[in-house]
């Protein structure tokens, strides 16, 4: 299984999807991401729920731009736990900036599903609290940069992995996610929509080279 302290499946499909955070170049971006400012207040809600997404249905519509966090991370999360119950790796960009340590883990995930025809039984992630920045009253999205950093608490129970060719059958499974505080980082790309980038554990030291915690 994909994630902290497993390894990216060869013959099981492994798993996944919530983040933490180093810059990486967003989908369609030119412009290198710059840091986020700190400006007051802070965007803070209790609880988001995902909806589960079903395989062999439509991708789901992503809301992804804006500053409206709590919404962003739920569309970003359902349509990666989608992507998952319908394997496809060239669908990871919509979600995730390439170079970035979760586009790199998600489509790990994805082409070991694809390879051993499987796919993921998506269940609920919940985020909460979900911390971010906002700009002051007044202000323009544009004082937020291309770069963001959420602060969210996360969980998600474990996941079968069924087979396509065994009947649907159960081979395998992605470990549950316990609640977890994580450190997120979100990418904006010149279509101003954002993607992640990094999902750490808040106690990692938070540098580019840390794995992404199998969020989906």
């Amino acid at each position: 299984m994909p994630g902290r302290g497993r390894a990216v499946p060869t013959t099981a499909a492994g798993a996944l999807v919530l983040a933490g955070l180093g810059g990486c170049g967003a989908l369609g971006s030119t412009a290198a991401p710059t840091p986020s400012v700190a400006p007051a207040p802070s965007y803070t809600v209790a609880v988001v729920a995902v909806p589960t997404p079903k395989p062999r249905t439509p991708a789901p519509a992503l809301k992804t731009t804006g500053v409206a966090w709590p919404v962003i991370l739920a569309s970003l999360t359902g349509y990666g736990q989608w992507l998952l119950a319908n394997p496809d790796p060239a669908l990871v960009g919509a979600i995730a900036s390439p170079g970035c340590s979760l586009y790199n883990l998600v489509s790990a995930q994805a082409t070991g599903l694809l390879r051993d025809q499987a796919y993921l039984q998506p269940v609920p992630a919940v985020f909460g609290p979900v911390s971010g920045p906002s700009p002051a009253a007044g202000s323009s999205l544009a004082v937020l940069g291309n770069q963001v950093t959420l602060d969210v608490t996360a969980s998600r129970p474990a996941e079968a992995v069924l087979s396509r060719g065994t009947g649907n059958l159960q081979i395998s499974a992605f470990d549950a996610l316990p609640p977890t505080a994580l450190r997120i980082t979100l990418i904006k790309g010149a279509d101003s929509k954002w993607r992640f980038c990094t999902v750490n554990v808040t106690a990692d030291t938070g540098e580019s080279g840390d794995p992404s915690v199998p969020l989906f």
